[in-house]
């Protein structure tokens, strides 16, 4: 349940920021070259924190099972 909470919070977030993206570079007259990098720089530093963190969840479960089996 965790994970999928997890998974679809990720979903949402990631969204979010690809819709303020497209509405910035849309209607507004910021440049697209800043807005862009911003956006995938964003993008990446989010996942690669969400990653590490289903890391730990999953090394967290698998030694809770270890646990339970000795």
């Amino acid at each position: 349940m965790l994970k999928t909470l997890k998974i679809v919070r990720s979903i949402i977030v990631n969204l979010g920021i690809i819709g303020v993206t497209l509405y910035s570079l849309a209607n507004t007259p910021a440049n697209a070259t800043y807005v862009t990098v911003l956006a995938i720089l964003t993008l990446g530093l989010y996942n690669g924190v969400e990653v590490a963190d289903y890391v730990a969840l999953a090394e967290a479960f698998t030694q809770v099972k270890q646990d339970k089996e000795k």
